[in-house]
């Protein structure tokens, strides 16, 4: 099969690929100027999905008979799947607004549910693409939008499910959408590059407990990875064994992410051991306040310490420091291509 052509939505140049690269465990905050680029993002994800599978989940802030023409324009037997149970269109009032006021507690509640029921019927994942229009209103509730954007990062690392949060740039002032988008681990915005990735994953394991990190962890998804990391605790407990943090596939951290990884640490009871923690992270997490010691054959070539360097770290006073932390600039790593750090490789 040849590979698709770049195709152009109003002179933005929109890798064909993108979608694909998506898969269950990511949360992208998608923005868009136009019509054209939702409904691009709504049919890829939809034909992704009915090719691997997944159960097909749209919260449309459109009339249902617009989607559906949408799609079918996208080449898929949009009625068929619907009747089959596997895609499911639903209004955002249904999905965000129910009692016609934003309950985030419910909504993360009804993922849940979703994902019990998609897996009770076969399906090798779930995705849900959410458009975000009604939040540009006054609604009541939707001042906790954000906090609810950053906490059901927890349901999704489960690594079952993906979501898609469409936000009309048009519609949401630049600074609140900034803050949107912290809350997501990735942003896919009109302008990304072709070759786009997902910058940051957070995954939740259960052999060894605990989670992996992957990609990028910077300001731009600071909520997202900070309210995952704050309840360790709760997702984890009754383990009695130390929770793993698997860094080895973090290429870039910064110094407030090393802080974030030294709370989460000193808030696990049982302790915590980092697997795969590259020498300039590790001094990110001293200056931090704690003392992280590795073990096992040591630093390898371009800092990477490779999958068998575990560092352990127990439990201790998050407030405790035995110097100046570094500041919000400093980043654990070299620099690389764009003046963008790349060392934790």
């Amino acid at each position: 099969m040849s590979r698709p052509a770049v195709t152009v939505v109003k002179g933005v140049c929109m890798d064909p690929y993108v979608i694909e690269r998506l898969r269950p465990g990511d949360h992208v905050c998608v923005t868009y100027d136009d019509d054209e680029q939702r409904r691009a993002a709504l049919v890829g994800s939809a034909r992704a999905g009915v090719r691997h599978h997944h159960r097909l989940i749209y919260f449309a802030g459109w009339p249902r008979e617009t989607v559906l023409a949408d799609l079918e324009a996208g080449g898929l037997d949009a009625r068929g799947l619907l009747d089959a149970g596997q895609v499911q269109v639903r209004s955002s009032a249904e999905g965000y607004l129910p009692g016609g006021r934003f309950e985030p507690e419910a909504v993360i509640g009804c993922w849940s549910r979703e994902i019990a029921t998609a897996r009770d019927r076969g399906y090798a994942g779930l995705r849900v693409i959410g458009d975000m229009t009604w939040a540009a209103g006054r609604v009541p509730g939707g001042e906790r939008l954000e906090w609810y954007e950053a906490e059901v990062n927890r349901v999704f690392a489960g690594g079952y499910a993906m979501a898609l949060c469409q936000y009309d740039r048009r519609l949401f002032a630049p600074e609140r959408l900034a803050c949107l988008s912290a809350a997501h681990p990735s942003t896919f915005t009109p302008n990304a590059p072709i070759g786009w990735r997902p910058l940051l994953r957070i995954l939740r394991t259960d052999d060894p407990p605990g989670v992996r990190l992957a990609g990028e962890a910077d300001a731009s998804n600071r909520a997202a990875l900070a309210a995952t990391l704050a309840v360790l605790p709760d997702d984890f407990a009754g383990v009695e064994v130390p929770l793993t943090l698997d860094v080895e596939r973090l290429r870039f951290a910064d110094a407030a992410a090393a802080r974030l990884l030294v709370r989460a640490a000193g808030s696990v009871p049982g302790g915590v051991r980092f697997v795969g923690c590259s020498p300039p992270l590790v001094r990110l997490m001293k200056l931090a306040g704690h003392d992280l010691r590795l073990v096992g054959r040591g630093a390898g070539p371009q800092g990477h310490s490779g999958n068998r360097d575990i560092g352990h770290m127990n439990p201790g006073p998050v407030g405790s420091r035995r110097g100046a932390g570094p500041d919000a600039g400093e980043a654990a790593g070299g620099t690389g291509g764009e003046g963008r750090p790349e060392a934790l490789r």
